[in-house]
């Protein structure tokens, strides 16, 4: 049975872990209580054993409409806010989560909804989506990573375009400009996210992690550190190979 919470359900399919946000009154927008609740989950999800991959989807019409704006502008929420971001870093955890993420967009997937999305190592969209980073026509700056996580996906000169413009663009498109892995049947959606997710991990769920961790280091590294730390988790990777094989033998 799911566990259910008031804005986000949490989910299992075999080895692969579901987040559902679960404010469809609100196109799913976040506030305090939806971040809290993303927060958590992915530290659970992060340190359980039975996980070795995250699937994240939305209820209702669509992914995600972005930020909650009814908060903004009432102090205390503000205030809260800001304290909470510095104590728990969303975004700082989708970046470094160890397990492979993907992201299955439906409907619209609209300023931090699509910050979270490019986070994610895979983002899956139903046909009937559209893309968006509005702040800017809000006189406002994308704040969940979205200047920095869009050129690292798309070519400089769109990713520039596209954040200053706010315009509007749909799956076909994303794909195109390689902000989306893969554009499927709205109907379809869930279904190939999840599967994919199972075949990226199905034969070691250890080795997917460490590609996954050497692919995220080396964004940020110079390339003989990223090498040295290849060689560091290749011999790791041996070792392990190898204490299997003696496991299974002395199982015989």
């Amino acid at each position: 049975m799911p566990e259910k919470s008031t804005a986000v359900i949490l989910q299992k399919d075999e080895n692969i872990a579901i987040l559902t946000l679960n404010r469809p009154d609100r196109l799913n927008a976040f506030n305090v209580e939806i971040r809290d609740q993303l927060y958590e989950a992915l530290l659970s999800f992060r340190d359980d054993p039975t996980v070795d991959a995250l699937v994240i989807c939305g209820a209702g019409r669509g992914f995600c409409a972005g930020a909650d704006l009814t908060e903004f502008g009432v102090e205390p929420s503000v205030i809260r806010k800001r304290r909470i971001r510095l104590q728990r870093d969303l975004w700082d955890e989708f970046r470094r989560f160890p397990k492979p993420i993907a992201a299955a967009l439906h409907g619209f997937a609209v300023g931090s909804g699509l910050e979270m999305a490019m986070l994610c190592d895979f983002r899956f969209a139903a046909q009937d989506t559209f893309l968006a980073l509005p702040e800017a026509t809000l006189g406002m700056i994308p704040a969940a990573g979205g200047t920095q996580s869009l050129p690292r996906l798309a070519n400089h000169g769109f990713a520039l375009e596209f954040a200053l413009e706010g315009k509007r663009i749909t799956a076909a498109e994303g794909y195109q400009q390689r902000i989306i892995s893969k554009v499927v049947p709205n109907e379809a959606l869930l279904e190939t996210t999840i599967e994919y997710m199972k075949a990226l991990v199905r034969k070691s769920p250890q080795t997917a992690n460490w590609i996954k961790s050497l692919v995220v280091y080396g964004l940020d590294t110079p390339m003989e550190q990223g090498l040295l730390r290849e060689q560091t988790l290749m011999a790791r990777s041996w070792i392990k190979k190898q204490e299997q094989r003696a496991k299974q033998a002395g199982s015989l």
